[in-house]
């Protein structure tokens, strides 16, 4: 006599939804947090990402290891940002985002299919012409998470059906909204932009900001109060939401504390095991 098939169990869970944010750098804090959902066996049915969030949760979907994604972000230095970020012709952004679309490819052994990916996976990005959100659910992976991650003037746009694609971040940098949408019955949200907020409050900073200082905190605040806006109107089951030391949204591309906001993601999520655990009861 046979056990009740895999099917049966699959019904029994939940459908967890994963959201990751925008954040530019402190993105590595989703690493961390990936890290314990997996040790933990969390069981994810949807991810769902945003600029950074994409890239990371695109690749975690299409069935990259963590350990592999923590080490590859660990190699990132200056110059490998340097290299990635080269002048193109014409000037519709600094970089053509080339180089991106190849470490994605190394990293995925070539590119894939949304719509084969092992988790079901959806990149947001913003139609730039239109200032509309859309939803990339189907097609080349590596072309979603590089049309959600181009960030306006530094990367050109990409062009996808007659649209101009940039940064998912400018209307939606935490889609708890989409994953409901999809059918989640519960969602997992990690945000990393709040976090630095709070270490601001915290660290007053001891004089003006500086110019380019003033421009990024332009940006980050327009950031915070749009995730704030989107956690009143669709609040996750669980928000990870860890305090990262750095109020800035793009900082000095500032990459090579990686090992530093891992380790912050990663107590962020443990701080919520047991909110993650009522989800599995």
């Amino acid at each position: 006599m046979t056990g009740p098939s895999q099917d049966f169990y699959n019904f029994l869970v939940k459908k967890i939804a994963l959201v990751l944010s925008s954040g530019g750098p402190r993105g590595a804090a989703h690493v961390g947090v990936l890290k314990v959902l997996e040790e933990q066996k969390v069981p994810i049915s949807l991810v769902v990402g945003s600029s950074i969030g994409a890239m990371i949760g695109g690749v975690y979907a299409a069935g990259v290891s963590v350990a592999h994604i923590e080490q590859e972000w660990l190699k990132i230095d200056f110059w490998r940002i340097a290299r990635s970020l080269q002048p193109t012709l014409p000037i519709h952004g600094w970089s053509s985002g080339a180089a991106i679309e190849r470490f994605l490819k190394e990293l995925l052994g070539g590119d894939r299919r949304i719509e084969e990916l092992s988790i079901p996976f959806v990149a947001v990005a913003t139609d730039i012409d239109r200032g509309e959100r859309v939803l990339l659910r189907e097609g080349s992976l590596v072309e979603a998470i590089r049309a959600s991650f181009s960030i306006p003037g530094l990367f050109v746009p990409v062009e996808r059906d007659g649209r101009h694609l940039a940064d998912g971040g400018l209307v939606s940098p935490l889609p708890v909204d989409v994953a409901r949408q999809l059918g989640a019955e519960a969602v997992i949200a990690v945000d990393i932009n709040l976090g630095s907020k709070r270490y601001r409050l915290n660290h007053p900073p001891k004089g003006a900001p500086g110019l380019f200082e003033a421009l990024d905190l332009a940006v980050s605040i327009f950031v915070w109060r749009l995730t704030e806006l989107t956690l009143a109107l669709s609040p996750p089951d669980v928000l990870i939401s860890p305090d990262i030391p750095d109020d800035s949204l793009v900082g000095s591309l500032s990459y090579h504390r990686a090992e530093e906001r891992i380790a912050l993601g990663e107590a962020a999520a443990r701080e919520k095991l047991p909110e993650i655990q009522k989800l599995l009861a």
